[in-house]
């Protein structure tokens, strides 16, 4: 099975003319798309103020860093980045991250994995090993409610930071809740 898998990886990687991989490539286009409505104030030859989002963010090219954080967890070319980029004249492929380049993929995929030379079925398990019994690591799950493990994103941060509207959940109406409608049930 691995060795299918490499060379499916293999074959992909060395068909594919684009320097960035297959995923990353598409997430570009469609973050050009949504980059393309962005107000750009440049600021000297390499920061720029972005607009016309929810927020405004501060891309700095020479230092590849935004306000909104995006390129630091990803190091994707984000869509405030990608007008500044373009306004000097440059590809949003060069300011992505060397991860997500196709020479690393190809890389990756270089070398040749070997299936195993011995089937299953001839493999020689001692008895002692085959007839013992393996059970899960003894553990105690901590007290309390469990922790949340989720990245809160900066557009999350944002929205749960704006006034939620609150509605009965009988009647539908802001206002009010339950406890204190009025309408007949």
């Amino acid at each position: 099975m691995m060795t299918r898998w490499f060379f499916k990886g293999r074959r992909l990687s060395s068909k594919h003319n684009h320097p960035l991989t297959i995923a990353v490539e598409k997430k570009i286009n469609r973050r050009i798309e949504k980059g393309k409505a962005f107000t750009i104030q440049q600021i000297d030859a390499t920061r720029f103020v972005v607009g016309g989002d929810i927020y405004e963010c501060v891309v700095d090219l020479a230092k590849r860093t935004r306000t909104c954080a995006k390129y630091d967890l990803q190091k994707i070319t984000y869509r405030h980045a990608i007008p500044a980029i373009f306004a000097i004249g440059k590809q949003p492929h060069e300011y992505t991250g060397e991860m997500w380049k196709t020479q690393l993929w190809r890389i990756g995929y270089e070398e040749a994995l070997n299936p195993i030379g011995v089937p299953e079925d001839a493999w020689s398990v001692p008895q002692v090993v085959e007839q013992e019994i393996v059970s899960c690591p003894e553990s105690r799950r901590a007290a309390g409610w469990r922790r949340k493990r989720r990245f809160e994103f900066v557009e999350d941060k944002i929205r749960s930071q704006e006034k939620k509207t609150h509605k009965c959940s009988r009647c539908d109406t802001p206002g009010h809740n339950r406890a204190t409608c009025d309408m007949p049930i």
